[in-house]
């Protein structure tokens, strides 16, 4: 595989990246509401989707997702599922918030409630798997991903070299997507002031809770 070809899909999944998505959404809201550990434990579990789709994409696997109605339905449901827990996950955490509660930024942490040292620390470091797992699974689990890999990957990949080549482009789409939210990161770091306030982290988390449920909606239309 030639330089150019990787240069002309890194440019191409760039422009994919920058175009605000479940990923993109997940990982923002984690910097703001949680800090830089958590969010960049998400984008390891994206990075691993792609790397994972690439993989799949080579045995030929999304191919036959996309081909067979109901195994991309059962995928798209899926995802939708997951799509609408995220978001009322998000909704519920902004009802449980009290006013009169106070919230500080704790630097890498980001604004957490006021508690003891021991239940902070557990809080920033103890639930980190499970960062990784969302991003994963918000990738994994989002069949627009699967039909790139169908329409556009096998423009890059060479039939003699279908394993390596596919591996080289999703480790390229993994490194652009985690550069870009990794930019994202710390221009999230600028607003974290914002969300000491306790109705503005409530705000937050009732826009992005609505946002999941609108993505899990759009990818509800989802056809082949």
């Amino acid at each position: 595989m030639s330089l150019d070809t990787v240069l002309i899909f890194a440019g191409i999944v760039f422009i994919i990246a920058i175009i605000p998505g479940p990923n993109a959404l997940l990982v923002l809201f984690t910097a703001l509401t949680k800090g830089r550990v958590h969010a960049f434990i998400n984008i390891l579990g994206v990075s691993t989707g792609f790397l994972v789709h690439a993989f799949i994409s080579a045995q030929g696997l999304s191919l036959i997702l996309a081909q067979s109605d109901r195994a991309f339905v059962i995928m798209k449901w899926l995802g939708v599922s997951y799509l609408i827990w995220l978001g009322i996950s998000h909704l519920r955490a902004g009802l449980l918030l009290q006013d009169g509660q106070s919230v500080q930024a704790d630097g890498e942490e980001g604004p957490v409630l006021e508690k003891g040292e021991n239940a902070k620390l557990k809080a920033r470091f103890g639930d980190l798997p499970g960062y990784f797992i969302k991003g994963f699974l918000t990738n994994m689990l989002n069949p627009k991903i699967v039909l790139f890999y169908v329409s556009i990957f096998p423009q890059f990949v060479s039939q003699e070299q279908m394993l390596n080549d596919s591996m080289v482009l999703g480790m390229t789409q993994a490194m652009v997507v985690s550069a870009w939210f990794l930019l994202v990161i710390l221009l999230a770091e600028q607003f974290k002031s914002f969300l000491t306030n306790i109705s503005n982290a409530r705000r937050l988390n009732y826009l992005s809770g609505s946002l999941f449920l609108g993505f899990g909606a759009k990818l509800a239309t989802t056809k082949l």
